[in-house]
C-alpha cells in the first residue's frame, strides 16, 4: 500500500504514537484513502465489506493483504467473521477496522458499533482507537475536506482518485489515541470507550 500513498500524493500527519502491544486499531471512516493510509502506518489485516473484493486496484490489493470480508447485515456470516479475527488475534496477527457502519464526514463520528469489538473484549488484548481525517490545507485549515469524503454522494472512487491524482499532494492528519486494555471490558464498553477517545481528539483539534 505504500505505494499507492506515493502515487495518490498522500501527505501524512501523525500525532500520537503507534502501539506495539496494541492487537486492535478502530477508527472512523471518510474514503477508501483511510485504507491505503492505515495499512501503510500498520502492517494488519483489514475487516471490510465484501463489496471491496471487486474494486479496481484496491480490491487485489486487500485480497492478497489477507482483509478479511465480511457481508454487512448478515448476522451469520458476521458471527464466523468474529471467530476468524480472534483466531488471528491469538495468532499474533493485527486488525484493523472501521466501527461506525457507515462512512463519515470527518468533522464528527457515529457512536461506534459493538459487534466487532467482541474480537477482543474480555482478552489480553490492546485496542488503539484512531482518529483520521483530510483537511482543506494543514495546517492553515483544518476543516475537513468534502472533496475525499465518501459520506458526499457526488464523490465516487474515481471521482476523488483523479483529484488526487491532480493535486500534488493531499493532508492527512492520522491521531494515535491512547490504548485501550480489553481485559476487564465488555465489547458495549470497549466500543463506548473507544469512541469518546476520538471525540475527544475532534473536540481539541
Amino acid at each position: 500500500m505504500k505505494i499507492l500513498v506515493i502515487l495518490f500524493g498522500l501527505k501524512i500527519i501523525l500525532k500520537g504514537k503507534k502501539s506495539e502491544e496494541a492487537n486492535a486499531f478502530v477508527s472512523n471512516h471518510i474514503s477508501f484513502l483511510d485504507i491505503i493510509v492505515l495499512n501503510s502506518l500498520i502492517p494488519s489485516n483489514f475487516i471490510a465489506k465484501s463489496e471491496i473484493r471487486n474494486w479496481p486496484v484496491i480490491g487485489h490489493l486487500s485480497s492478497k493483504t489477507g482483509t478479511i470480508f465480511i457481508k454487512r447485515g448478515d448476522k451469520d456470516d458476521i458471527a464466523n467473521v468474529i471467530e476468524i479475527m480472534k483466531n488471528y488475534i491469538k495468532r499474533d496477527k493485527k486488525l484493523i477496522f472501521f466501527p461506525e457502519g457507515r462512512i463519515g464526514n470527518g468533522i464528527d463520528i457515529r457512536k461506534f458499533h459493538s459487534k466487532l469489538f467482541n474480537c477482543v473484549s474480555g482478552s489480553n488484548s490492546m485496542v488503539q482507537p484512531i482518529f483520521i481525517r483530510y483537511p482543506l490545507d494543514y495546517p492553515i485549515n483544518i476543516k475537513s475536506d468534502d472533496s475525499v469524503c465518501w459520506a458526499d454522494k457526488t464523490q465516487t472512487l474515481i471521482k476523488i482518485s483523479l483529484r488526487c491524482l491532480g493535486k500534488s499532494s493531499t493532508d492527512v492528519m492520522v491521531h494515535f489515541e491512547k490504548p485501550i486494555n480489553a481485559s476487564n471490558l465488555n465489547s458495549y464498553e470497549l466500543a463506548k470507550e473507544s469512541t469518546n477517545s476520538v471525540l475527544e481528539s475532534i473536540n481539541n483539534i
